[in-house]
């Protein structure tokens, strides 16, 4: 009987001893409980702040989006005025050219001083006068035109910085959203399903356009050529670099098509569809560039030496491997004042795509 008592005992001690083991400690119990609501708690405020992000995110958008539609609509008015003021330009430099190689204002003189009759003088005067109201009416027009593409510009570069500063911050919706997630992380299990849910919601806060890339015409007969200035020429740097206000890169430009480049057909079919001749206001980009189809159709506001042209991106090109930016039609790098593409050669130039 003691026997049979000793081994009851024995076998009821280790019955508790093993229940006592296997049992929870009362402060693990809390720790766990609290881990679990921290990992809650910080998910649930983490979703919170992400949905306020995203409203955010929305508005600005929609802000961004509406700004697009005006500066496309300012660059059409800011082409137009530039094709009128370049028109104007070129007409004001005919008429110089005639005046010095007529020597026109001493054949009025001698007109006027050699008539033979108070008459014929008359006539000559009043010729002479039409003839000079006609410069001074062609000058007041071209002021008239230059001044309405200033006025333009100056109201598209606007609407630009303010769209670049709504980018900068609608872009920093990203990385802010990004340490929200990081946050909550650190409570939450990484395998946790809605922390996944999380992280895929942060990595859409990034703005882009969702227009589709528009593929090269098949027509295209300009986009494989060779360069028709040597890559081996020197790059000249800009000689007045000023600092416009804005997001602009920094980039080399060569030049290509018109009767000056052999390499290209004059007149020539673009990626778009556009005609590359002596008068074309197009420029290619590198086909090396991320999505560089993207930008077929917008307006690059180029920066050189002081001064301002706008043209539209409607060709590509292997141009180096990408090492240079832009590749300038003719239109474009006579309108700074160039004119063929040696004269051009490859400059250092600011520009931005709006």
């Amino acid at each position: 009987m003691a026997l049979a008592l000793a081994c009851s005992l024995a076998l009821a001690l280790s019955v508790a001893l093993q229940a006592f083991a296997v049992a929870p400690d009362a402060q693990d119990v809390d720790d766990a409980q609290q881990k679990y609501e921290s990992a809650e708690a910080a998910l649930i405020a983490a979703e919170e702040k992400l949905a306020s992000i995203s409203s955010e995110y929305e508005a600005l958008s929609g802000e961004v989006d509406a700004l697009q539609a005006q500066i496309d609509d300012l660059a059409g008015q800011v082409l137009e005025a530039q094709a009128s003021m370049l028109e104007g330009r070129s007409v004001l430099a005919n008429t110089a050219v005639y005046e010095y190689r007529s020597s026109s204002l001493s054949t009025f003189l001698s007109s006027i001083l050699g008539a033979r009759s108070w008459n014929e003088m008359s006539r000559n005067v009043d010729y002479v006068g039409k003839i000079m109201d006609q410069q001074s009416e062609e000058i007041a027009q071209q002021k008239e035109l230059k001044d309405k593409f200033t006025k333009a510009s100056s109201e598209l570069t606007a609407q630009k910085n303010e769209q670049d500063e709504k980018l900068e911050v609608l872009n920093s919706k990203r990385t802010e959203a990004a340490a929200v997630v990081e946050e909550a992380a650190q409570y939450a299990d990484e395998s946790s399903e809605k922390l996944t849910e999380l992280k895929q919601q942060a990595e859409q806060f990034i703005w882009k356009s969702e227009e589709p890339e528009p593929d090269p015409v098949p027509e295209a007969d300009t986009t494989d050529r060779d360069d028709a200035v040597s890559p081996s020429t020197p790059v000249i740097p800009d000689p007045s670099p000023s600092a416009p206000v804005g997001e602009y890169r920094s980039g080399v430009a060569s030049a290509y098509g018109g009767s000056s480049d052999p390499y290209t057909p004059n007149p020539g079919t673009t990626a778009t569809g556009a005609i590359c001749d002596d008068n074309s206001m197009g420029v290619a980009i590198p086909m090396s560039m991320p999505n560089y189809r993207s930008y077929f159709g917008r307006t690059v506001e180029i920066v050189y030496n002081g001064m301002t042209v706008y043209a539209t991106v409607n060709d590509c090109g292997s141009m180096g491997g990408g090492s240079r930016a832009l590749d300038l039609q003719p239109g474009v790098f006579k309108a700074f004042g160039y004119g063929d593409c040696y004269a051009w050669g490859i400059r250092t130039v600011k520009y931005r795509f709006l």
